[in-house]
């Protein structure tokens, strides 16, 4: 794993060398992964496991496609666990993931 928060080659192996296009690849990222936020607070307020269980599922893929790959492992370790309903674990886990989107979004930003 990279101690970076994204792995640019993730895009630059789907979309080539264009600085400009994987930029607003990962603009647009980093806007739509914000709302989802207020989604999973949403969710653990009304203890949805499967609310948390999805939006996980959403934010791990579009991770994994821009190349967040600790982003996506902690995402899928939030879905994974959302079925059995420890509110504790899923705080914890949320956090985390709350950590991981800032450094993403951190790392997006010092691009531009």
């Amino acid at each position: 794993m990279t101690d970076q928060p994204l792995d640019l080659s993730q895009l630059e192996s789907m979309f080539g060398d264009d600085a400009e296009l994987r930029q607003a690849i990962l603009e647009e990222f980093a806007n739509s992964a914000t709302p989802y936020l207020c989604e999973l607070d949403e969710a653990l307020a009304d203890k949805s496991a499967e609310g948390v269980k999805t939006l996980a599922h959403k934010l791990k893929s579009s991770s994994r496609t821009v190349g967040a790959g600790n982003l996506a492992d902690v995402c899928e370790s939030l879905e994974t666990a959302a079925p059995n309903q420890d509110w504790q674990e899923l705080n914890q886990l949320s956090d985390d993931m709350r950590d991981a989107l800032d450094q993403v979004i951190a790392f997006i930003r010092s691009l531009g």
